[in-house]
């Protein structure tokens, strides 16, 4: 018997008005926006639920996580950006390797207030007078931010709650052909790949691997930038008993049961493949299936690439000032005066070659400036704990306390005001004599020599 074929036509319609053969391709693609999507969602605020919704891709995804899991024992993303990460007291510097970090400082554009738009644009503007230049343009922009908490347990915001009414509207949708047709497969794949999905987003090491560092129970100042030639620069000013963001950075750290993980990603990996076994020849009532499929994939591609707030990493932020000069030079200095050592942290990092002799001194005198004033501070304070354990006070002065800018008594009084990181001689970048302790200086002699 031969097969008549209806024509183009006829095919088309018949294929538009119930598709057929097509779940087997669908259900193999978009595993990468399927992962992502899960590091954006993992962590949050109720334990091991990651609201992902069931799509296409699960399939995919789930056999490149098995395979993750069992050869490097990895299931978050890499970076997306390359970025480093700068102790701003220290200087040490290493590449990061957080996938948060990177978000963040992608999403930066995102996060940064609306005040520092007009505050910025005023900068401009006064360099351009200044100078008189039009051309003038911001060089680099330092923003500091406090951390008021740093627990890496996500806040719930729009992006977490979505995954729960997106899978409420597909199991919706699934369960229109069992109501009017009596057909209730559609119903089962969706429950069955909706709960999948969640089983897959629950694995401890989800969690593990994003947020597990340990606690600091000091403050730790970092920078976090994309090196040389990046125009942002943001600095995190710690908080007591918060995760390490410099350790967050660090190399991927061991995983604590990665054999659990093997198992549960061998036989998530086995079901998936099942469920598309199962949905593979199905030819009833298709668009249903279709539709559940769909709106699961574009939550996911809206979940993978939402950008979002740092609270919703768990790092709570507070806006502290913006620092920005025509010079990456000028900002840098500008911000040592403000936060000691901070400046001279990335000094290395945007200026790799040879200082000209007049920036060698200023950083000299910089250095010198911190030191003294951090033994100054700390003579006062084993002076003033000493009194209160006698009775005499009852309070630490606030004189040597950190005021607004890191500024305290030996920094207004002893060293006075620092000089520019310009040459007063223009044209001569070798000029230091308005450097304390480098040449004729006018200025008020420190009452504290340097160590």
């Amino acid at each position: 018997m031969t097969y008549a074929f209806p024509g183009a036509a006829v095919w088309l319609r018949e294929q538009w008005s119930n598709p057929r053969d097509i779940f087997t391709i669908l259900l193999i693609i978009g595993g990468d926006i399927v992962r992502v999507a899960v590091a954006q969602l993992s962590a949050g605020p109720v334990s091991y639920l990651t609201p992902v919704a069931f799509s296409f891709g699960w399939v995919s995804y789930a056999v490149s996580a098995m395979l993750s899991a069992v050869g490097e024992a990895r299931l978050m993303p890499r970076p997306e950006i390359d970025c480093i990460v700068i102790n701003a007291k220290t200087g040490y510097s290493r590449n990061n390797n957080s996938w948060i970090l990177s978000r963040m400082l992608r999403d930066f554009e995102f996060w940064y207030p609306r005040l520092l738009r007009p505050a910025e644009r005023q900068r401009i503007s006064q360099s351009r007078r200044d100078c008189n230049d039009l051309e003038v343009r911001i060089a680099l922009r330092v923003s500091v931010w406090r951390c008021d908490e740093v627990s890496g347990r996500g806040e719930g915001d729009f992006v977490y709650w979505t995954g729960f009414l997106v899978a409420a509207i597909q199991i919706s949708i699934s369960a229109i052909p069992w109501a009017i047709y009596k057909e209730w497969f559609t119903f089962f794949v969706t429950t069955a790949g909706t709960m999948l999905a969640l089983a897959s987003g629950a694995l401890p090491q989800w969690s593990e691997e994003k947020i597990n560092v340990p606690r600091w129970a000091k403050k730790k100042d970092i920078f976090l930038t994309t090196g040389n030639g990046a125009q942002d620069a943001i600095l995190f000013l710690g908080c007591d008993n918060s995760l390490d963001l410099e350790a967050l950075a660090g190399p991927y750290r061991d995983i604590r049961s990665p054999w659990f993980t093997r198992i549960c990603s061998m036989i998530l990996a086995t079901l998936w493949i099942a469920l598309l076994i199962s949905v593979a020849g199905w030819q009833q009532h298709t668009w249903y299936l279709l539709s559940v499929g769909i709106i699961g994939l574009v939550h996911n591609i809206f979940v993978a690439g939402k950008q979002r707030q740092p609270e919703a990493f768990g790092i709570k932020l507070k806006y502290e000032q913006m620092i920005a000069e025509p010079k990456v030079m000028g900002t840098l200095w500008k911000l040592e005066e403000v936060h000691p050592r901070a400046g001279k942290a990335l000094i290395d990092v945007f200026f790799p070659g040879d200082l000209s002799e007049r920036e060698k001194h200023l950083w000299a005198f910089a250095e010198r400036r911190y030191r003294a004033t951090k033994n100054f501070r700390e003579r006062e304070e084993l002076k003033l704990s000493s009194q209160i354990e006698q009775g005499r006070i009852m309070t630490i002065s606030s004189t040597v306390q950190d005021g607004i800018g890191g500024r305290n008594i030996l920094e207004a009084h002893a060293w006075g005001k620092m000089p520019s990181w310009q040459s007063p001689k223009h044209g001569d970048e070798n000029y230091f004599g308005d450097i304390p302790n480098c040449g004729p200086y006018t200025g008020p002699e420190p009452t504290h020599h340097h160590v």
